[in-house]
C-alpha cells in the first residue's frame, strides 16, 4: 500500500542493460554522488496516486510523489527559470555576488531596504548573507530578514548551491520562534526577488492537495532555492524541526533522484545491514553521525538497491514535486538527493508551518482575496 515503485534500481555494473533500456526510450540515470556509485535509476511509473492513497502516505510520514503537478513550466515561467539558472552559474563561477544579484532583482521594490552583508567565517559552506529590513511609510515593520548563499556541502568536488531565505540569528535558530508577520515579510522577500516562486505558490493542484492533507491554515515559508550540480546532492537527513509540518520540494528545471521513506521504514531496513533490529536502527538514526551508518545510508550501493526495492526511489523532472511529511522526530520522511544529468538544475524547497492570523497574504499570492491560480489545476 505504501510503496509507490516510481523507479527501480540497476546495479552500476549493468551498464549494457542500462544502455539497452535507454536505446528503447526508457529513462535510465546513473546515480553518482561525490564519488559514490549508487547504481542506476530506471523510471517505472509517473502516475499520480488517488487522494486516499496520498492521505495514507502523508499520515504514515511517507513521501507523496506528485509527477507533473506543476504543469508546463516552460510556457509560463521559462524566462524566469533560465534567469535563475544563469544567476547560479555566475555565483558558482565567482563572477557575481549575491548582493549584486538581489539589488538588480529588487530594484523596483518599495519596501525592502538593504541592511548589510556578512560572511560567517565559522561556516565553510557559507559564501554570503544579505540582510534587508522591511519599511512601510518610513517605519520598520520587520528586521533582520536575510538571504544566505551557501554550498550544500564542504566537499569542494560538489558545486551545488542553495539560497535560503529566513530571519534572525541563525545560531540561535530564531526563525523557529519568529512571528507569522515577520515570516510573511521573509516570504515576500523571496517572492519579489524570484517571481518564479509563483509557479509553486500559485499551483492550484498542489495547493488543494496541501489543504486536504494539512486541514488547517498553513504557510509555505523558509524558502530555499537549489541548484544541484552534476554528481552532487544532499545526503540522508530529515526536517523534523519544532513547528514544521513538512516540506514541499518542487523541480523547476533538470532532474534529481530521491531516496526517501519514513524514518520507521528506514530503521527496519537498517536491521538487514548490521543493526540488531528496527529499534536499534531508530536509535542509530537519532545519532546520525556514526561513520558506519553514514556509509550505509549514503555510499552503499546494496542499501540503495534495498531502498528502491521498498519503493523509496523517485526521479523528479521539471514540473514534478514531492511532499515530505514531518509529524515529529520519529514520524518524518527521511530523504537524500542525487543530482542527475550533465547540467545544474533548479528547484525550490518550502517548509510547511501552521499559519497565524498575523501572516500578511502578500507573502503568498494563493492566499490573497480574489486570487487566481497561475497554473490551472
Amino acid at each position: 500500500m505504501l510503496a509507490a515503485y516510481a523507479a527501480r534500481h540497476l546495479a552500476s555494473a549493468d551498464e549494457g542493460l542500462a544502455a539497452s533500456l535507454q536505446a528503447r526510450g526508457r529513462e535510465v540515470w546513473p546515480l553518482r554522488r561525490r564519488g559514490a556509485a549508487l547504481g542506476h535509476a530506471v523510471t517505472v511509473s509517473r502516475a499520480l496516486l488517488s487522494p486516499r492513497a496520498e492521505a495514507q502516505r502523508w499520515r504514515a510520514a511517507e513521501p507523496v510523489y506528485l509527477p507533473g503537478v506543476l504543469g508546463d513550466l516552460e510556457e509560463t515561467w521559462g524566462e524566469q527559470i533560465r534567469s535563475g539558472l544563469e544567476m547560479f552559474d555566475r555565483l558558482r563561477a565567482g563572477d557575481s555576488e549575491l548582493l549584486d544579484e538581489l539589488e538588480d532583482r529588487l530594484s523596483d521594490d518599495d519596501w525592502l531596504r538593504y541592511a548589510g552583508s556578512t560572511v560567517d567565517r565559522d561556516d565553510p559552506r557559507e559564501l554570503e548573507r544579505v540582510f534587508v529590513d522591511a519599511e512601510v511609510e518610513g517605519q520598520a515593520v520587520a528586521t533582520d530578514l536575510w538571504a544566505k548563499l551557501a554550498w550544500i556541502t564542504e566537499d569542494e568536488s560538489d558545486r551545488s548551491l542553495r539560497i535560503r531565505f529566513s530571519n534572525g540569528l541563525d545560531q540561535l535558530e530564531e526563525w523557529m520562534t519568529t512571528s507569522d508577520h515577520t515570516a510573511s515579510w521573509v516570504d515576500r522577500f523571496a517572492l519579489h526577488a524570484f517571481p518564479e516562486c509563483r509557479a509553486v505558490l500559485g499551483c492550484a493542484s498542489l495547493r488543494r492537495r496541501l489543504d486536504r492533507l494539512i486541514t488547517r491554515p498553513h504557510r509555505l515559508s523558509e524558502r530555499i532555492l537549489y541548484s544541484n550540480a552534476p554528481g552532487g546532492g544532499a545526503v540522508f537527513h530529515h526536517d523534523a524541526e519544532p513547528g514544521q509540518l513538512g516540506v514541499v520540494f518542487s523541480q523547476l528545471q533538470g532532474r534529481t533522484a530521491w531516496f526517501t521513506l519514513s524514518k520507521r521504514r528506514l530503521a527496519r531496513l537498517l536491521a538487514d545491514f548490521g543493526w540488531q533490529d528496527a529499534r536499534a536502527g531508530m536509535q542509530a538514526l537519532d545519532r546520525a553521525s556514526e561513520a558506519d551508518l553514514l556509509d550505509v545510508l549514503n555510499r552503499d550501493e546494496g542499501f540503495a538497491r534495498a531502498l528502491a526495492a521498498h519503493g523509496a526511489l523517485f526521479v523528479l523532472r521539471a514540473g514534478d514535486a514531492v511532499l515530505l511529511p514531518s509529524h515529529g522526530p520519529d514520524d518524518v520522511a527521511w530523504h537524500s538527493v542525487v543530482a542527475i544529468g550533465d547540467q545544474p538544475s533548479l528547484a525550490h524547497s518550502y517548509g510547511l508551518f501552521a499559519r497565524g492570523p498575523d501572516y500578511d497574504v502578500a507573502g503568498d499570492p494563493w492566499l490573497a482575496p480574489g486570487r487566481e491560480a497561475s497554473i490551472p489545476g
